[in-house]
């Protein structure tokens, strides 16, 4: 070198970091560029350098001397010489520069040492992945401490005694899984699928068995029951078939091979004693045969299996055997609903013991003489009932609205009768009161109204009777003496004599008739004079009441009163109660049982006391007052009390 060359330096050296990179772009000495790439301070410049290397000798160099991997990895990518690359994975450090090198190396020989040697996994996988040699491959596929590696090899592997031993004899599942996958001999991939470990590998070696024989063998004798429930899905063999059901233990693969058999004998044995409902249902739909249904219907241990059967079966003389001698009733039932000889219908209602197996029958009769005949001497009311229901004879329903033990039969038998002598024959003879009232609802004739309203000793039916009175007399006679007030408060409301009005009101000895017959005067002084009289009377006759008394009497404990409070049920009396402020805390009790909206905004009026008006808000059904009282009480808790109870009504 040149004095002259000392002084200046080579732009590949200079300082400026663009000069030198311009510089490497144009230079070819290929040492140059290699001193460049090991040593520029920069990492581009150390890239450049070595796109312009084409001597893989020089390459490797670069490799064993430079840190940095950016420019290891590069080197790499540019060597075509298949031995250096395997010298380099051999003495790589790094690992990553080996994994690269690795994948550009395509010779055989250099692939076999590195798949033998190296002690990287992923080396060894990336050249069994390409490699060709089938003996290194099987060594490989037998040896090999990885799986993922052995698995690999595998894939390369055609030979079927190697592939079946591995299949049956390598550690991992995943390794067998692909021998199976290349195994092609059915008697090995049947042992395959009974015994392996592995689910995944049974199911695979399963699915490339097609030999029916060998599908036997293993629905027979596979361990997983779900391996011999996919092999049954395959089977065609009805005698295998048939075997599977007999001998597996499993519900499952006994219905999966039920819906492949179709001799009748056995499915209707099945339908009857298989262990699992499921099955039994499955082996029912397979019978077509109606003697086999019919026998199921008798025979079947499930009840629901004896009923679903006889639904299958048309023909009349087995319904009518099964309607008749059937053990299970609601299999009786079900036969009856194809049953149309009268005659049969009529035996099963004269001799079969349940009563809902005879009203079934019931239905398909239409003979009234036989109806009649049910309706009064069956021993069930129900099917009584429903007899009655179609009987239009009406000298038979009277006698049954008179004479049945049941009122529901009595009262049916009733409700069918038109004519107005037999109604007023009940009307007057009947036991049952019920039954008295029914008939009166159908009376039109007046004179036996009247008659029924003079004489007959329950309220209600007199009651019934004078909604269809217009006598004026008879109506005024009722209001002034019938024993019952409800009817006397009835006849009031149809009574316009305002003398006769204000002498009831005056003296019945009931304040509910004294106050109906007040309000029906139409002149309002006399009506406000006859109030008055009455608030005063009422007022009395509640101090007199015993449990008016009770209450107030404060001797005895208030957990004693407010039992007594409990018994009231007339309101007059609550009302009063809920005015005295003696009772302190019990007006609230009081006041829980008062409904009449007017009275309760009346004494939110006139009561000052707030626990008495919380308990009276509580009580108010009226949306229009809560919001009211929100808006105006002054108590804070109650306005919100009614905020609350108003909601999103508000």
């Amino acid at each position: 070198m040149g004095l002259f060359d000392k002084i200046i330096k080579p732009k590949w050296k200079h300082k400026d970091h663009k000069v030198r990179l311009e510089a490497v772009k144009k230079l070819d000495d290929q040492n140059k560029l290699s001193e460049v790439a090991i040593n520029d301070s920069e990492a581009d410049i150390r890239l450049a350098a070595v796109e312009r290397i084409r001597n893989d000798l020089i390459l490797s160099d670069i490799i064993k001397k430079s840190s940095d991997e950016n420019v290891c990895l590069a080197a790499v990518e540019r060597i075509n010489d298949d031995v250096l690359l395997g010298e380099i994975v051999k003495d790589d450090t790094m690992g990553i520069i080996s994994k690269k090198a690795v994948e550009s190396i395509t010779d055989g020989g250099v692939l076999a040492e590195i798949a033998i040697n190296d002690e990287s996994e992923y080396n060894r996988l990336k050249t069994v992945e390409r490699m060709n040699d089938l003996v290194l491959l099987s060594d490989i596929a037998q040896n090999d401490a990885n799986a993922g590696i052995r698995r690999e090899a595998v894939k390369g592997i055609e030979d079927q005694d190697l592939l079946a031993s591995i299949a049956q004899r390598d550690k991992s599942a995943g390794v067998r899984l692909e021998a199976v996958r290349g195994l092609s001999n059915e008697n090995v991939l049947a042992d395959v699928a009974k015994y392996d470990r592995n689910e995944k590998v049974r199911l695979e070696a399963l699915r490339k068995v097609h030999d029916e024989t060998l599908l036997i063998d293993i629905a027979k004798n596979a361990e997983d029951y779900l391996i011999r429930l996919k092999t049954v899905e395959g089977i065609d063999d009805e005698d295998a078939l048939i075997d599977v059901v007999e001998g597996d233990e499993d519900s499952w693969v006994r219905l999966e091979a039920v819906k492949g058999i179709e001799k009748q004998d056995f499915l209707s044995e099945i339908a009857k004693f298989d262990d699992d409902t499921l099955v039994r249902e499955e082996a029912l739909k397979g019978v077509s045969d109606e003697n086999l249904l019919a026998d199921i219907s008798k025979d079947a241990e499930d009840s629901w299996i004896r009923l679903e059967a006889v639904k299958g079966i048309q023909n009349r003389e087995l319904l009518e055997d099964i309607a008749l001698y059937a053990m299970d009733s609601w299999v009786r039932i079900e036969a009856i609903k194809g049953v149309s000889d009268e005659g049969i219908l009529v035996e099963i209602i004269n001799t079969d013991k349940d009563a809902w197996v005879r009203r079934e029958a019931l239905k398909g009769i239409d003979n009234e003489i036989i109806l009649e005949d049910v309706a009064q001497n069956d021993k069930n009311y129900y099917v009584r009932w429903d007899a009655v229901k179609r009987i239009n004879d009406e000298i038979i329903l009277e006698s049954i609205a008179k004479k049945d033990e049941n009122f529901n039969v009595r009262f049916e038998a009733v409700k069918k009768i038109e004519n107005d002598d037999l109604l007023a024959e009940i009307s007057k003879e009947a036991e049952d009161s019920w039954v008295r009232q029914d008939a009166v609802c159908g009376i039109s004739d007046e004179d036996t109204l009247a008659d029924v309203v003079k004489n007959d000793k329950d309220p209600w039916v007199r009651l019934e009777a004078l909604k269809g009175i217009n006598d004026d007399d008879l109506i005024s006679d009722v209001a002034q003496n019938d024993k019952n007030y409800y009817v006397r408060m009835e006849a009031v409301k149809r009574i316009d004599d305002e003398e006769l009005l204000s002498e009831i009101a005056q003296n019945d000895s009931h304040s509910w008739v004294r106050r109906e017959a007040a309000n029906r005067i139409s002149d309002s002084e006399t009506r406000q004079d006859l109030e008055s009289e009455l608030d005063e009377k009422d007022l009395l006759d509640v101090k007199n009441n015993a449990l008016y008394k009770k209450v107030t009497d404060y001797t005895i404990s208030e957990f004693e009163r407010e039992e007594y409070i409990e018994e009231i049920v007339d309101e007059k009396i609550l009302r009063i109660l809920a005015r005295d402020k003696n009772l302190y805390e019990l007006r609230v009790k009081v006041i829980e049982r008062i409904h009449n909206q007017e009275f309760l905004k009346d004494l939110y009026y006139d009561t000052s006391e707030g626990h008495v008006r919380r308990s009276i808000v509580n009580n108010i059904t009226d949306k229009e007052f809560l919001r009211f009282i929100y808006a105006n009480d002054p108590d804070i808790g109650i306005s919100i009390q009614a905020f609350t109870l108003l909601g999103e009504e508000f």
